[in-house]
C-alpha cells in the first residue's frame, strides 16, 4: 500500500501533516488542529506498514504531535503546490491554515487527527518511537489508516 502511494507522480514531493492536540495560547488552553509542512519523510517498514517523518525540534507541531500520541500524512496532488506552499509560511498556532487555504477538515478513521478531505492519499499514523537528531526530531508511526 505504502509504494503505491509514494511512487505516484501526481502527487506533491512535500507532505501536509496534521494533528489535533491540545495547546496553551496567550495563556488560553485549547485543542487545535494544526497542519506542517514536511520535506523529509518516507516509509521504513512494510510489515507492520510504518512511515517516519522529520520535524523541526522547536515547531509547534512537533509538540502537538508529543501530545496527541498520533498524525496524518496527507498527500496532495502537484497541482496543489500552492497550497503546500503557503501553509509553510504560517505558523498555525496563530493562523487556522484549515480556513486559509480553504481546505476541509475530515473525520479520520482510527486516530483523534483530522486527515484533509482535499488529498490524494492518507495514512493515519500512531507515534510508535521519537527519535531527537539535533536540529529535528524523527516520529515513526505505525500506520492504522491508509487511504487512497
Amino acid at each position: 500500500m505504502i509504494n503505491k502511494i509514494i511512487n505516484r507522480n501526481d502527487l506533491f514531493p512535500k507532505v501536509l501533516v496534521s494533528v489535533r492536540a491540545p495547546v496553551s495560547v496567550l495563556g488560553v488552553n485549547e485543542v487545535k488542529d494544526n497542519i506542517g509542512v514536511i520535506d523529509w519523510h518516507m516509509p521504513v517498514s512494510i510489515r507492520p506498514m510504518k512511515y517516519s517523518i522529520s520535524v523541526k525540534s522547536d515547531d509547534s507541531l512537533k509538540k502537538m504531535i508529543n501530545r496527541a500520541g498520533n498524525f496524518v500524512v496527507n498527500f496532495m496532488h502537484v497541482n496543489q503546490e500552492s497550497i503546500v506552499l503557503s501553509c509553510e509560511k504560517h505558523d498555525c498556532l496563530f493562523v487556522d491554515l484549515f480556513e486559509k487555504n480553504n481546505l476541509s477538515k475530515a473525520d479520520s478513521d482510527y486516530v483523534e487527527s483530522p486527515r484533509i478531505k482535499e488529498a490524494k492519499a492518507v495514512l493515519e499514523c500512531e507515534v510508535e518511537q521519537e527519535l531527537d537528531s539535533g536540529g529535528h526530531t524523527i516520529f515513526i508511526g505505525r500506520v492504522v489508516g491508509p487511504r487512497v
